[in-house]
């Protein structure tokens, strides 16, 4: 099975620049069709999120978030296969890499929050050409494909650390050494291991592993996505944090993450993982947003 996948991603990395776009908006509205179930999430967040927007635009919203995440699927050949230097002629900009130089230039360490927006996989891939960087990932539950997934991810040199105990103790270690890490801020986390935190004006379990990386290591925070633009090309974005994400109350600090997510949305709402159940844990007596 995993050499199967291989070879798919291989054939898709054959394909020229901007040929995934192209072909995603031709099949996301077949996808959409096919997974009802994705689009009704999607739909229900865009609704939830964006109850300012008429329907005509909420539904837009829907289908360009498809082309988005059809689009990433097809990405994943190149991230996978492509030389490193041919990934990063993709990037036609990044909009405050003076942020992230000046963060790695000092002994604080820096974690780099990036949501799932746009081209995430690549975003990963990029911060690959500084030094010393580590990714918190989420193992997958093959572990054949597990081991094919670090090898390709690994190739520029990450520090690929896996969500559990003892990946969270590396990744305390290495900021502590003043290194940078890549961290998914919106990703719900295990029972036990998040608050309810407004996202968009609606509670939303979210992971407290920001404000404990801060408050045990002091590290500097900023925010981190890559923006798809035309012909299959990228345009990051390096946010600064703001300065409560500092504070030593967590609940503060989870809030000003969460804007911080928003704010990164905002550079082009369409691109975000609408289809994801962000708000799927509700507190206690809350019904369902997705029935």
């Amino acid at each position: 099975m995993i050499h199967l996948v291989r070879l798919l991603l291989w054939m898709l990395s054959k394909l020229p620049a901007g040929a995934p776009y192209a072909i995603a908006c031709r099949i996301a509205p077949l996808w959409m069709k096919l997974s009802p179930s994705k689009r009704h999430v999607a739909e229900v967040n865009i609704r939830r999120c964006y109850p300012q927007l008429a329907a005509d635009e909420q539904h837009r919203m829907v289908e360009q978030s498809f082309v988005h995440y059809v689009c990433s699927v097809l990405e994943t050949g190149r991230n996978w296969f492509w030389p490193l230097d041919r990934l990063e002629s993709l990037c036609d900009e990044v909009c405050g890499q003076e942020l992230i130089d000046a963060a790695l230039d000092n002994d604080r360490g820096v974690v780099v929050l990036a949501p799932h927006f746009g081209a995430w996989e690549y975003l990963g891939m990029y911060l690959q050409m500084h030094q010393n960087i580590a990714i918190l990932y989420k193992p997958p539950a093959h572990p054949g494909l597990e081991k094919a997934l670090l090898e390709r991810r690994r190739r520029g040199g990450a520090n690929m650390l896996p969500a559990n105990a003892s990946g969270l103790k590396r990744l305390y270690a290495h900021l502590r050494d003043g290194q940078g890490a890549g961290v998914l801020p919106d990703q719900e986390p295990s029972a036990g291991l998040g608050r309810f935190i407004p996202f968009f004006g609606h509670d939303a379990l979210t992971a407290v592993l920001a404000p404990r990386l801060v408050q045990k290591t002091g590290c500097q925070v900023l925010f981190a996505v890559s923006e798809r633009t035309n012909e299959g090309r990228y345009r990051l974005h390096v946010l600064p944090a703001e300065e409560d994400v500092f504070s030593d109350d967590v609940d503060t600090a989870l809030a000003a993450v969460n804007r911080g997510v928003e704010r990164c949305i905002a550079i082009n709402p369409a691109q975000y993982l609408w289809s994801y159940k962000r708000f799927r844990t509700r507190p206690d007596g809350q019904p369902s947003f997705y029935g």
